[in-house]
């Protein structure tokens, strides 16, 4: 499933979503859109069809009712479904017709979004193509930053309401060239140090929930089986208001978003981060691709796009709660800070990253920053992440301000200002079973007064050892550990040097050996297969709970801290191996 192309999946299911929307038809009314053959003074029937969106944004969509466009057509606008809903039973569709396989095509260029679907519900969209490169300055009216943007797709609730909407469902999409300058126009500059970029940049998907009504959610979002490409920030997005709901002892803001779903998706030339999940309560993100996150260069051409941001995560969490992140690919991030494979940023609980590839990410593989409570990675095979390093200037990307490291708990929860907020550790947090291939100085760092963490089974191949990174807030205090219940042990290593002795996260216990992978190296996880059998096979010790602790039952799709099968899915049939992979069956007696 992991090798998977992109093009399998998308032949795979265009078919099915276009069949699906035949077979609903009969409950609405059906409106065709040629812009080569169509005309807006038709009916709309497939033989005399509409031309152009803005006939279809006059008309009121009922449940029901089917827009089908021509496949291989060009469309000019913005195509907006705003107070209209389909019902459980009969959804809204949005689809092509006609016999190209080409998908109907939408030049968003000084719109604000190519789609944009506003307080509406049961909606299902497939089968477009979007670009929405440059034009004229647009914002999201009553969005309280000023910042202009230009957006693939938007799916929005604003602040008049208090009430639930969702169901809306987008397939087999492709977006790409989304900027809200037009090449050439802007130089970021320093803009790529700052969190998260202050000018105008272009989103794929960007779903806003602008209401904190006390009922209102945007819930049961699918995208799946689609591409987004050359956006100059984020790939797909979710952002709200966050009104706090607990201060003390530690705070926790509001969710806002609810069962979100990103299946079979690749991104990937993004000039932010993949995906970025923020106040959402709910999610599933399995089988997608991210590449080339933080990227600085034009996919097509290669050259150098200065409208793009230039740093990003393949994806990260900020105030958000039960996720299940599997069988996923985090390949080449890049930017001055950040840009891991996945991050956790602060402010998440209930986050667990298992069963996924993270290759070449220059910020981190594991990154677990401030107020982050039962969280966990598992199971993931990590190959040479974290591998950039604070000051260096040789890069194409510019001056790195941040180290990389291979595994983080940091305490970071955002600034005020200029103002470094005050730190919060993570909370008990979870990192056993991954196998871990690092070619460079493999950098950590664990924050002083982290509270709770197991770091257990896993295999820590640093071929050039590891190094404590230096900030006061990672070391003793006063000789002493001030951390809690970390609990560091039944790792392997080639060496015992491998782990430094300084810092306050202890090795206790460590195997020591040569795993004896497939293909030390390769870019698959198959190479990470282990031959060592009796150095690894059922060497690995049961992950408890840790203190004041639900054991990771509070992600509702985890099933706890016990997996049955590993990364291959090979059945693990009770046994605990060490690292992500059981190791080959390789002489008689081997089990």
């Amino acid at each position: 499933m992991m090798n998977l192309t992109y093009k399998n999946i998308v032949n795979k299911f265009s078919s099915i979503v276009f069949i699906g929307c035949i077979a609903t038809s009969a409950q609405g009314q059906n409106y065709y859109v040629s812009s080569q053959y169509g005309n807006d003074k038709n009916k709309g029937s497939e033989t005399k069809p509409f031309a152009s969106l803005n006939k279809i944004n006059s008309l009121k969509l009922n449940p029901g009712d089917n827009v089908f466009f021509k496949a291989g057509d060009k469309f000019n606008g913005s195509l907006r479904i705003i107070d209209e809903s389909g019902s459980a039973t009969k959804p809204i569709n949005i689809s092509t017709f006609g016999e190209s396989k080409q998908r109907a095509y939408i030049n968003a260029a000084g719109e604000l979004s190519g789609i944009e679907i506003k307080n509406s519900s049961h909606i299902n969209v497939s089968n477009i193509d979007i670009e929405a490169n440059g034009g004229k300055a647009r914002k999201i009216a009553d969005r309280k930053t000023p910042q202009a943007m230009r957006l693939g797709v938007l799916i929005y609730i604003d602040k008049k309401y208090n009430k639930t909407f969702g169901h809306i469902t987008l397939d087999n999409l492709k977006i790409h060239d989304v900027f809200h300058y037009s090449f050439g126009d802007i130089d970021r500059a320093g803009d790529v140090n700052t969190q998260n970029g202050t000018q105008a940049y272009g989103y794929g998907i960007y779903l806003f929930n602008r209401s904190s009504g006390a009922n209102t959610l945007l819930t049961d979002i699918t995208i799946k089986n689609s591409e987004i490409y050359d956006v100059a920030h984020t790939g797909i997005k979710t952002m709200a208001n966050n009104p706090k709901i607990q201060k003390t002892p530690y705070p926790i803001l509001k969710k806002l978003f609810k069962n979100i779903t990103l299946e079979n998706n690749y991104l990937h030339d993004i000039g932010g981060p993949g995906i970025m999940f923020g106040a959402v309560d709910g999610s599933l993100v399995a089988h997608n691709r991210t590449d080339r996150t933080g990227s600085s260069r034009d996919f097509d051409s290669g050259k150098v796009d200065g409208r793009k941001w230039g740093r990003g995560s393949g994806m990260w969490t900020w105030n958000t709660n039960d996720v299940l992140v599997e069988y996923n690919e985090f390949k080449n991030a890049v930017g001055p800070a950040d840009s891991a494979g996945f991050h956790i940023d602060f402010h998440c609980s209930n986050i667990v990253i298992q069963y996924n590839l993270s290759m070449n990410n220059e910020g981190a593989f594991i990154e677990i920053l401030g107020n982050n409570r039962n969280n966990s990675y598992r199971y993931n095979v990590s190959v040479n992440d974290g591998y950039r390093v604070k000051g260096d200037k040789n890069r194409p990307y510019g001056k790195a301000t941040h180290d990389g490291k291979t595994l983080w708990f940091s305490g970071f929860v955002g600034m005020k200002g200029r103002k470094v907020n005050a730190n919060i550790a993570p909370v008990n947090n979870y990192i056993y079973n991954n196998t871990i291939y690092v070619e460079h100085v493999a950098q950590v760092a664990t924050h002083q007064n982290t509270d709770g963490a197991v770091i257990a089974n896993n295999i820590f191949y640093f071929k050039q050892g590891s190094y404590y990174l230096p900030e006061k807030r990672y070391q003793l205090v006063k000789g002493k550990n001030s951390t809690k219940n970390v609990n560091m042990t039944n790792n392997l290593f080639l060496s015992a040097q491998d782990w430094p002795v300084v810092g306050v996260m202890e090795n206790m216990s460590a195997v020591i050996g040569e795993p004896l992978f497939v293909n030390n190296g390769g870019d698959t996880i198959v190479d990470y297969q282990p031959t060592n059998h009796s150095l690894i096979a059922n060497k690995g010790i049961a992950i408890l709970p840790l203190p004041n602790s639900n054991g990771l039952q509070g992600n509702s799709r985890s099933g706890g801290l016990t997996v049955t099968h590993d990364i291959l899915g090979n059945n693990l049939n009770g046994q605990v191996h060490i690292g992500a992979i059981a190791p080959i069956i390789s002489k008689v007696g081997d089990k």
